[in-house]
């Protein structure tokens, strides 16, 4: 009987979900307005995708500890409404460079899943961050949430390039990777600096 209850979707997926192994890593996370953030977050141990090289596909599977960057070089544009203020558009990253620590780099079409959106620590407490953002187009005067773009052209127009700027609160690199050894992750919390 416990083999009908896994066959319900729901259930199923939310059992996998719950299963994905975390790790505690530090991050410099750098944001589109070029400020960065040195945080701690939990993400998932290791990430698996497929990329190419050649002609050959190949299947790969990573640590994040053994990441040494992410970073999206290039976002997607969808329309998601119109109105008087303008169209509101959705941006998603659609090149994804990732870097290890021993110099292999791939490129992905798409960002991980749990990578869209990290919920970190630093000092001023407990922030996230997006790699997806919104941005209203007004004809007249251009992006509303990125000014640096200024009349540039709509999303729709083939000679728009979405590499850069992004949105000024949407992380556009991620660094570091370095994992949190649990016995000095508790002692720094419980104000392990104590000893001198």
């Amino acid at each position: 009987m416990s083999d009908s209850v896994e066959k319900i979707p729901g259930k199923k997926k939310s059992q996998k979900a719950e299963s994905v192994p975390q790790t505690a890593v530090k991050l410099r996370i750098h944001l589109g307005d070029k400020s960065v953030l040195l945080a701690e977050t939990q993400i998932p141990a290791t990430y698996s995708f497929t990329h190419k090289k050649g002609q050959i596909q190949y299947n790969q599977t990573i640590r994040a500890e053994d990441i040494r960057e992410l970073a999206i070089e290039n976002y997607r544009a969808r329309k998601l409404s119109t109105g008087k203020d303008g169209d509101v558009y959705e941006f998603e990253p659609s090149t994804v460079r990732i870097e290890l620590k021993d110099g292999q780099v791939f490129k992905l079409g798409y960002l991980f899943k749990d990578m869209r959106k990290l919920r970190a620590r630093n000092a001023d407490g407990v922030f996230s961050v997006f790699a997806f953002f919104a941005d209203t187009w007004k004809p007249r005067t251009g992006w509303s949430e990125r000014p640096a773009m200024g009349a540039a052209y709509p999303p729709d127009d083939a000679r728009q390039n979405f590499a850069k700027p992004a949105h000024p609160a949407a992380y556009t690199r991620l660094e570091y990777f370095e994992p949190i050894d649990k016995a000095g992750a508790d002692n720094a919390r419980e104000g392990g600096n104590q000893q001198k």
